[in-house]
């Protein structure tokens, strides 16, 4: 089962879709590209709010986008899950794991957006010496604009079970040498699962059609396969 493991499509729950309709919409296009279940994951940000309240918000939102999935023709399966901000402590909070993804022990994890120093690599081994929750690292190939190298990515997948997942888009609206970069992660196996990120239906659009075209032209026979196998592990 294809899946798209990052999402902001629930509606009026972060800075993604705005209404009900717009949900409707970005879905109609994930099905048309063939994606037969989608993770719904609004950022978490413990700065803003309690886990709780979090919580709360996003099963309001979602029975929301339920209610209105009556006439939708072949919809995909949806998944409560989160993108959940890094923070050193984090994992220490009693209600961390009620974070993950449906009924998994996976929880997709956002890094922050800057060179991975030396104290960043010792608060990410604190985290996870504490950590009891799986990670799927979200959209790990956006790290690499800050001048982090395969290197470093390497040496925060050494910290544990760790798995990637890749936005759509960065595929789709690389350059030819990024895109060459991403197909030898995705070959490699660094990249586990895909995830379109999206947010609306104009300036972050799902491009999950666009990716599977690249990943089936030019990625070795078997990754998309993979990719479909990898997330039905993660999820069952």
């Amino acid at each position: 089962m294809l899946t798209d493991f990052h999402s902001h499509i629930l509606p009026e729950m972060d800075d993604g879709a705005s209404s009900v309709k717009e949900s409707l919409e970005l879905l109609r296009i994930l099905t048309d590209a063939g994606v037969e279940r989608v993770v719904l994951t609004p950022h978490f940000y413990r700065n803003d709010e309690d886990i709780p309240s979090f919580l709360s918000r996003r099963q309001k939102s979602y029975e929301k986008l339920i209610s209105a999935m009556d006439h939708f023709e072949n919809p995909p399966e949806l998944v409560l899950g989160a993108e959940v901000y890094f923070y050193p402590s984090l994992s220490s909070d009693p209600d961390f794991d009620k974070l993950c993804i449906g009924h998994t022990n996976h929880m997709l994890l956002e890094l922050p957006f800057e060179r991975f120093h030396e104290n960043f690599f010792v608060d990410f081994s604190k985290f996870m010496n504490r950590c009891s929750s799986k990670i799927l690292l979200a959209h790990i190939e956006r790290y690499l604009k800050f001048g982090n190298s395969q290197k470093e990515i390497d040496r925060i997948l050494s910290f544990g079970n760790i798995r990637c997942q890749m936005n759509c888009a960065s595929l789709a609206e690389a350059s030819w040498l990024h895109q060459k970069k991403l197909i030898k992660m995705l070959s490699s196996g660094t990249i586990n699962v895909l995830g379109s990120d999206a947010h609306n239906l104009h300036r972050r659009p799902p491009m999950f059609k666009e990716a599977l075209s690249i990943i089936d032209k030019k990625c070795d026979k078997g990754i998309i396969e993979e990719i479909i196998r990898s997330g039905n592990n993660i999820l069952n």
